[in-house]
């Protein structure tokens, strides 16, 4: 009987033990997280907060919730009428992340918003992580919302039915680098992480306040 117990003991501990690393497996990827409480030059308080990060498949779970008090929202006449609530919310779900050194871009789509024709849009989220302590008020962020582009047409030669000339796709590579990944000739125009450079982004001019942001690439 003692045996048995101490066996059943035994496999319990072992369970025990190999438990955390199922229950967290994947959450070892690239990341970064934050918040900010901040403002700008006019003085109104502004507040972000996020999370992003790639799964060991390479998906990417996060989201952001951004608010600002001060913004009165001008609606669309021709949606259907929404919350005259003031000032703006919003929040949403990343399905992209990019980190490059000690910063990184999160991309995804507004889900919920007191705004109703900001729901759908794309957002990109920039920050920079300089450090932990003091340094940590020196960290950055700038963002940005676009709306879908849309060509309206298809170029195509009205003397020839079969034609289907818009619709080929290709990609440009050096034959002589295997790994080039490649120019495509349609690329896509939905706005995500890889749409620019890390380098091309200019970050805001917080006046008051400040946060903390943690890039683990």
């Amino acid at each position: 009987m003692k045996r048995i117990v101490f066996a059943a003991i035994a496999a319990l501990a072992v369970v025990t033990l190999t438990l955390p690393s199922l229950t967290f497996a994947g959450n070892d990827g690239p990341s970064a997280s934050g918040n900010f409480q901040f403002s700008l030059e006019d003085g109104q308080p502004r507040f972000l907060e996020f999370n992003a990060r790639e799964q060991n498949k390479g998906t990417v779970v996060g989201e952001m919730t951004f608010s600002d008090p001060s913004v009165v929202p001008v609606g669309d006449p021709d949606a259907t009428p929404g919350s005259n609530t003031p000032g703006a919310f919003v929040r949403a779900k990343f399905d992209c992340l990019k980190i490059s050194d000690n910063r990184a871009v999160m991309g995804g789509v507004i889900s919920e918003s007191n705004i109703l024709s900001a729901v759908g849009l794309r957002v990109l989220l920039v920050v920079e992580d300089n450090g932990e302590g003091i340094n940590a008020l020196t960290d950055k962020l700038t963002w940005g919302i676009y709306t879908p582009q849309g060509t309206g047409w298809t170029p195509k030669d009205a003397e020839r039915d079969d034609d289907n000339g818009a619709s080929l796709t290709w990609l440009a590579r050096d034959f002589e680098r295997p790994d080039d990944v490649g120019i495509p000739s349609n690329p896509s125009k939905i706005v995500g992480c890889e749409s620019f450079s890390l380098g091309a982004y200019s970050f805001v001019d917080i006046a008051h306040g400040g946060g903390n942001v943690q890039v683990s690439p």
